[in-house]
């Protein structure tokens, strides 16, 4: 079976804008959760802390091709062209006269970014418009563009000038895992030999209020962000959402070796299902069935594994059914367990993609991150390593989890190749 690789990285995020600096930032135990104030003016919401992308400048984008981008667009091209170029690819950027992205050399490729929706910001701008003329009076041509479901993948494709197969993978929280999953399906059956992948999406208010009706977002300390418990802490009270853009280029073995590229570490198994149970109630039952079936697909066994990335995101429910699926799967003693979004917030789309690249710098720096604030663990991880402390060791294995409204759930095998 053909083995798939990650050759290249780039990311936009609260914490860093490339993959040294998100790690050096997550080493220290930084956190970027910060108030928002104007969020009070939004009768109904409790949470007021958000935790927003470091600057970043896309202003060299031509105009008719940033027209169309909303700011989670803008931070997945610049986070595919860092991918790109770490990888050693050949890019180009529309409208300059020269060739797209693989064209020259005739490559079977797939670009795969997903986000949870539209931007909300322009579906705010959008519908605020609507109603006010009573139709479509005063919008913009290009409104829609920004609003549209395949809209991040769309905007990469026409800023990189890539032309080829193109799939927008939307499931929430899971959809840059579901991407790097489908990858490695469709690079082992043949269909590619190179796939870009991972998710996007944009920090605000709207998206805040869809954890909070569920009573899932944290509303306790908003006059001090930075005091929220970490995931698996007893006294956590919900997530903090975030905003960015990861991307990572995944090639077939025989392919990498074919132009003498880099390889950082195989994807060597992946699993996504739906629970069909509850649309917002995890269950851990088939969280743990999606974890073992991505070791069976990796021909691997949880007692190799030494590290969980936990999708952990401070919820009092999905922190104890994740937390109970992992345990239920056995494992060595010291196979560490931690969530990073306690220093980074959720990034909804983007998580999967941001976390897997954390994980190639762990296996780098030889150090697992710790969770972030957690001062008492629940007493529901008794028996589980998790990690209130970092760990210095060699990382060979890691499981990486990422779960999503809708009873999504994914998990992806990472092995170490440094």
């Amino acid at each position: 079976m053909e083995n798939v690789c990650i050759t290249g990285m780039g990311v936009v995020s609260s914490l860093g804008n490339d993959s040294s600096e998100l790690f050096a930032n997550l080493k220290e135990g930084k956190c970027a959760f910060k108030e928002f104030p104007e969020w009070r003016d939004y009768n109904g919401l409790s949470s007021f802390v958000g935790a927003p992308a470091q600057e970043y400048d896309a202003s060299g984008l031509p105009r008719n091709v940033r027209r169309s981008m909303s700011p989670m667009s803008e931070m997945a091209y610049l986070a595919t062209v860092d991918a790109l170029k770490d990888a050693g690819l050949d890019i180009s950027r529309n409208g300059t006269g020269e060739e797209g992205l693989f064209r020259t050399n005739n490559l079977k490729t797939s670009l795969m970014i997903g986000s949870t929706s539209g931007s909300p910001i322009f579906l705010e701008k959008y519908y605020e418009k609507m109603i006010k003329n009573g139709g479509p009076k005063g919008q913009l041509s290009t409104s829609f563009f920004k609003i549209m479901n395949h809209s991040v993948a769309a905007n990469v494709a026409l800023a990189i000038g890539y032309s080829g197969p193109l799939i927008a993978a939307s499931s929430a929280c899971s959809s840059s895992t579901q991407a790097v999953v489908m990858a490695l399906q469709m690079i082992r059956a043949g269909i590619y030999d190179v796939c870009v992948v991972g998710g996007a999406d944009e920090l605000h208010h709207s998206s805040v209020s869809v954890f909070d009706v569920v009573k899932a977002s944290s509303n306790n300390y908003n006059d001090n962000p930075l005091d929220i418990p970490g995931p698996f802490d007893r006294d956590r009270d919900g997530l903090v959402v975030s905003e960015g853009a990861g991307i990572i280029v995944l090639e077939s073995e025989r392919h990498v070796k074919a132009r003498g590229g880099k390889v950082y570490a195989h994807v060597s198994g992946g699993s996504f299902m739906c629970d069909g149970i509850h649309m917002s109630q995890p269950q851990s039952e088939e969280m743990a069935q999606t974890m073992n079936l991505a070791l069976k697909d990796a021909g691997q066994s949880i007692s190799e594994v030494d590290y969980v990335n936990a999708h952990a995101t401070s919820t009092k429910v999905g922190d104890i059914q994740e937390i109970k699926a992992i345990a239920s799967l056995g494992g060595r003693a010291d196979m560490g367990v931690s969530s990073l979004k306690g220093h980074l917030g959720h990034s909804l789309a983007a998580c999967g993609a941001v976390e897997i690249i954390s994980i190639i710098e762990m296996m780098k720096n030889k150090t697992l991150i710790a969770n972030r604030n957690v001062k008492n663990i629940m007493e529901e991880a008794e028996g589980v390593n998790v990690l209130t402390e970092n760990v210095e060791k060699s990382i060979k294995t890691v499981l990486s989890n990422n779960f999503a409204f809708g009873g999504m759930n994914t998990s992806v095998i990472i092995n170490n190749l440094m």
